[in-house]
């Protein structure tokens, strides 16, 4: 009796495993863009910004919100937004977030003081199911968010890349520990340079 109910929390364990790891897999569900009150893009290169401008002037927002602001990053600049088309005055810059769950906390923060109800939040195809978590668990239903995956800057996505590796296990371990609400244990900022 024993080794049958050993046999079978090993399958039952195993079975979790096989699951946990092919979700993993799965991180780049985009969103179809629809009409909101500003874009959000949180910082970290990869063709967010790019992303965000092509939004913007395809008309589905009137501001985008960037997430951190740095100007010595020049993919995280707003004179680089600038050059991609975006007007100085539909830019509003948040400069105190350093991670994803900061990025969350502090542009919800500031959708709150502008009056906004509804956002597109632009990240990494990679990026895309952790920044949902988190945005979905802190804002819990008070703003109409759409999430929407953004390239690399060569057009691939995060599978197709030579750090491709890295990324899936970063990405597994981040998700798991905000899943746990571990993020002060486990956040840096997210960079996946090649």
């Amino acid at each position: 009796m024993k080794i049958r109910i050993t046999v079978i929390l090993i399958c039952i364990c195993l079975l979790l495993l096989f699951i946990t790891i092919l979700d993993s897999f799965n991180h780049s569900k985009t969103d179809t863009p629809k009409q909101a009150d500003v874009i959000i893009m949180l910082g970290g290169g990869d063709g967010r910004l790019e992303k965000s401008a092509e939004l913007y002037h395809k008309g589905y927002a009137d501001y985008v919100m960037m997430s951190p602001e740095i100007e010595s990053i020049r993919s995280q600049s707003t004179e680089y937004a600038i050059e991609l088309g975006i007007p100085q005055s539909a830019i509003i810059e948040e400069k105190n977030a350093r991670s994803t769950y900061t990025n969350a906390t502090e542009t919800l923060k500031l959708m709150e003081e502008y009056e906004f109800k509804s956002a597109l939040i632009v990240s990494s195809d990679y990026h895309l199911k952790r920044t949902k978590l988190i945005y979905d668990r802190l804002d819990d239903g008070k703003f109409d968010l759409s999430y929407i995956s953004a390239l690399s800057d060569d057009g691939k996505t995060w599978h197709e890349r030579p750090n491709a590796k890295r990324i899936w296990f970063t990405e597994l371990y981040k998700l798991w520990g905000y899943r746990l609400g571990l993020y002060n244990f486990i956040d840096e900022p997210d960079k996946y340079d090649p």
